[in-house]
């Protein structure tokens, strides 16, 4: 068929431009300047591919031109062609019926025609595949079930379906259940194949647990480390407290401080000495116990995380075992 309608091949360009001489604006022409010559590049190139047997390019860049000039009736029935010239009865079957009404509907009963001829000779050549949905699957809140990720309808359901050959990828979903993968694989023109959908498997339910608190451990961790820091100053505080009674001692002795605080060189350096050694005692022992006092506090009042328990409980049926891990 695909060489013999080589003269509807050739009043696909003159279609491409039909489409697009309409008049409108200025600015809607510029654009359908530009999707015109793209439409008629990708067009030429397609029918050379087609002549060539690369029909996977070249129906792509058929699709490509029906999606631009939208209104080329005879872009549509060439895409027709390549889809079964490449094995696509399906599809090729799809575009023949759509181009035969859109045809008559636009007054052209020769194209109309000689696309319903091309559908009728291909309708008993396609394959078909039927999804079956059980009625306990069907009773499933929210299911959605997709061929090639293409929803199916309802409808759809357990109808039989023209389809290409080749693999057919079916998924089934469905609130609160595990989606269904499957596959359908159709290998030959004519064939019947059916697939259906099996029960769905109920996601587990999640139970929420009682978060145990972290804080508790982090408050403890916080007061030992202010605690700490308070025994080290509390420390240096007794260090330097210890200083200034050896250095005061030490300005006594030997006559070097009277009564009366009066002392030589040496009694007044020892003296000077043991004032400053009692300042920053009196500090690190205030600092130091206010530390501790408050490490002390945080250690103490940080909640205390659960803990795993459990107890053995007599009942009807025997001994048993309760409790949290």
């Amino acid at each position: 068929m695909f060489s013999a309608d080589r003269g509807a091949r050739g009043l696909a360009p003159a279609a491409l431009v039909a489409a697009l001489i309409a008049p409108r604006p200025a600015q809607a022409q510029e654009v359908d300047r530009h999707a015109a010559l793209t439409a008629q590049a990708l067009y030429d190139q397609a029918t050379a591919e087609m002549d060539a047997g690369r029909f996977a390019s070249a129906c792509g860049k058929l699709e490509e031109v029906t999606r631009l000039v939208p209104d080329g009736l005879g872009a549509k029935l060439t895409l027709g062609q390549c889809y079964e010239e490449w094995g696509k009865l399906a599809s090729a079957w799809a575009q023949y019926t759509m181009v035969e009404a859109l045809s008559a509907k636009a007054g052209q009963a020769e194209r109309s025609a000689r696309a319903g001829a091309w559908a009728a000779a291909l309708k008993p050549r396609l394959a078909t595949l039927t999804v079956d949905v059980p009625a306990a699957v069907r009773a499933y809140p929210g299911l959605e079930i997709t061929r090639d990720g293409v929803p199916l309808g309802e409808a759809q359901w357990g109808a039989s379906l023209p389809v290409d050959a080749g693999a057919h990828e079916i998924v089934a979903t469905a609130r609160d259940r595990r989606p269904w993968r499957g596959s359908a694989v159709v290998t030959a023109d004519g064939e019947a194949v059916s697939v259906a959908i099996p029960a769905l498997s109920p996601v587990p339910a999640i139970v929420p647990q009682r978060a145990r608190s972290t804080t508790g451990g982090a408050q403890r961790a916080a007061g030992l480390v202010v605690g700490g820091a308070g025994l080290l100053g509390a420390g240096v505080g007794v260090f330097f407290g210890v200083r200034a009674v050896l250095k005061r001692d030490e300005s006594n002795a030997d006559g070097h401080c009277h009564h009366g605080n009066i002392c030589d060189d040496i009694g007044y350096e020892a003296r000077e000495q043991a004032v400053a050694a009692g300042d920053i005692s009196t500090v690190m022992l205030i600092a130091g116990g206010a530390a501790l006092a408050g490490g002390v506090a945080l250690f103490l009042t940080a909640p205390t995380p659960e803990r795993p328990g459990a107890h053995i409980a007599l009942g009807p049926r025997g001994i048993a075992l309760r409790g949290r891990f």
